[in-house]
């Protein structure tokens, strides 16, 4: 949502939090405005009739049954936005393991049963109204009642559509929370929403109908073999209540108006989920602008940077950070020239927070990385030797300005990627397939699905093949690191010309030393974890390639703008040696 004139708004607040709360309910009354056009895109759709020709066509535009159908879709559309503002996340968890779906339907056993619930209840609302509207043998009374078919029947293909339906939902409800579509997704800062929508709506169309078909292709299997037993079941029931025990005769399986009523009336189901989904997304990752409503935008922005009881709150502020450093001169201007405060300068407070969340993933890489082989006693006198003859060459050299730095030792390299070779060869040991932050119903179902597999000979040829499962946070934040990145380096390229006060200069070590150790964390990293992705949901392989892309990406762009003062910058040895591979343009 974006303020021209947001000086003209300003409030005297520096809250973010609360700026930001007020903007999410803004935009969540928006997307419920936005759902209406969609819904009767989606009656219009249920109701078109192409067989009856163009004048049937332009009659579905204005059917009262339209009108009613756009009504119920609506509301199912308006219930959804509220289950994803309720489930929503920021954070999104990469694992290397075969079993990823399993764990993230497990980690929150609580808001996987809401979402199951809703789904399923949204699913059989729809498909009631459905097949009120447009017949078929399911859409019958359910009860047969006693007289013309005899003593009070259930109708079959009312059960079946029922089971059918609470199938649809659950299988969504879950697919949602296995490929984490309920987290942020990477969103393009600066996007027109209209825009971003129109490209969405084909692929949700196009998901809806797959999802649909594979769910009626299962379910017809199942209900199939179980079917008949079910519906004994339920008939033994219901004649408890209505003392009856007799049963309808067919299968609504057998029918194909039956099985294609079933999937059309499941395909606009999803197809209403899918275009809530999708709308809710896009609004939701929007650019948010919530510091220029704040007399005092610098501290307003500050505050939502270390706001850490809301990620979502902390993941917008992060985003706007980017924004206003990529795109608004002013502003960046604003941060760098913004000294006069007892907490320190701007570009000291906002520096070190972006440098807190690559420190913090560093951090987190290095825990999670493999133990390197264990060197002999001599191997690590001569490593150590060559390490500290190098360094000493390097301060007799004067400061160690860049174009006297030796580039990194070949050996050095190749004995690295050896390493990650050797690494990538290993398999995962039993003990960290699920990794130790498991808790609760996850850490007991996982743990017994591997004690089962243990047990048998194929089992133990799976978990031998698979790759290293150790589940691998890292890259939780993924987008949030990337903005931290972006917005520290932009700040350090423009202070060429926008740092009237010097204030960055003085800081330019910590910023490459940080950015250097998380690149090499990374670059050792690729290997062992090496991993691409599978059904939209990206691997730790992935994330930890494009996190290197947007390192480097900064760190060419930083020594193409200081490349005339990179010979007076006196940097540790270490990072001047880093530094001079972006300056050959060999990194």
């Amino acid at each position: 949502m974006a303020y021209r004139n947001g000086r003209d708004q300003a409030v005297a607040s520096a809250d973010f939090a609360k700026l930001a709360q007020r903007i999410l309910q803004q935009r969540f009354l928006r997307a419920c405005v936005y759902e209406l056009p969609l819904a009767y895109l989606v009656a219009v759709t249920a109701n078109a009739n192409v067989r009856r020709g163009a004048l049937s066509l332009a009659y579905a535009f204005v059917s009262p049954r339209t009108l009613a159908y756009t009504a119920a879709t609506y509301v199912v559309g308006v219930v959804v936005l509220a289950v994803h503002a309720r489930l929503y996340h920021v954070t999104r968890a990469a694992h290397g393991s075969h079993f990823p779906e399993l764990q993230r339907v497990l980690r929150r056993p609580t808001q996987t049963a809401e979402a199951v619930l809703a789904y399923v209840l949204l699913a059989s609302f729809l498909v009631v109204v459905h097949n009120g509207m447009f017949g078929g043998a399911a859409s019958r009374m359910w009860l047969y009642p006693e007289g013309h078919y005899g003593p009070p029947q259930l109708n079959p293909g009312w059960l079946a559509s029922w089971m059918l339906a609470s199938v649809v939902g659950t299988g969504y409800a879950v697919q949602l929370i296995a490929d984490e579509r309920l987290q942020l997704r990477f969103p393009a800062v600066e996007q027109g929403r209209v825009h971003a929508l129109k490209d969405r709506l084909p692929r949700g169309f196009a998901h809806a109908v797959r999802f649909a078909l594979s769910v009626l292709v299962t379910f017809w299997v199942a209900y199939f073999v179980f079917g008949w037993g079910v519906y004994q079941n339920v008939c033994n029931v219901l004649a408890r209540i209505f003392s009856t025990s007799s049963y309808g005769v067919g299968s609504p399986l057998f029918s194909a108006g039956v099985l294609f009523s079933w999937l059309r009336s499941s395909t606009l189901t999803v197809l209403t989920w899918e275009l809530a989904h999708q709308l809710f997304e896009v609004i939701v990752t929007e650019p948010t602008h919530i510091n220029e409503l704040s007399l005092d935008r610098n501290l307003c922005l500050v505050s939502g940077l270390q706001n850490t009881d809301s990620p979502l709150i902390q993941h917008l502020a992060y985003q706007e950070l980017y924004r206003l450093t990529a795109f608004n001169a002013e502003q960046r201007a604003e941060i760098l020239g913004d000294i006069d405060r007892a907490s320190g300068t701007m570009w000291s407070q906002v520096s070190s927070l972006c440098i807190g969340v690559v420190n913090a993933a560093t951090g987190q890489l290095q825990t999670n990385a493999p133990p390197a082989p264990e060197k002999t006693a001599a191997a690590r006198a001569a490593s150590d030797g060559r390490g500290l003859a190098e360094q000493g060459a390097s301060l007799r050299a004067g400061g160690a300005p860049m174009k006297d730095i030796l580039q990194r030792n070949r050996r050095a390299a190749a004995a690295g990627q050896g390493a990650a070779a050797a690494a990538r060869t290993a398999g995962p040991s039993a003990a960290e397939l699920f990794g130790t932050e498991a808790q609760g119903l996850e850490k007991y179902v996982l743990t017994a699905l591997r004690d089962m597999l243990l047990r048998s000979a194929l089992g133990q040829r799976i978990m031998s093949r698979s790759q290293r499962a150790r589940s691998i946070s890292t890259f939780a934040n993924f987008q949030q690191q990337v903005w931290a990145i972006r917005a520290l380096m932009r700040l350090v390229e423009c202070s060429i010309r926008e740092d009237k006060y010097g204030v960055v200069q003085g800081d330019v070590g910590a910023v490459l030393g940080a950015l250097f150790a998380y690149l090499d964390a990374l670059e050792g990293s690729v290997a062992p974890l090496g991993g691409r992705a599978e059904g939209g949901a990206q691997t730790a392989g992935g994330q930890a390639e494009a996190m290197i892309q947007v390192l480097r990406n900064t760190l060419y762009a930083f020594t193409t703008t200081f490349y005339e003062y990179l010979g007076a910058l006196k940097l540790p040895p270490a990072q001047a040696r880093q530094l001079q591979r972006f300056a050959d343009f060999q990194a």
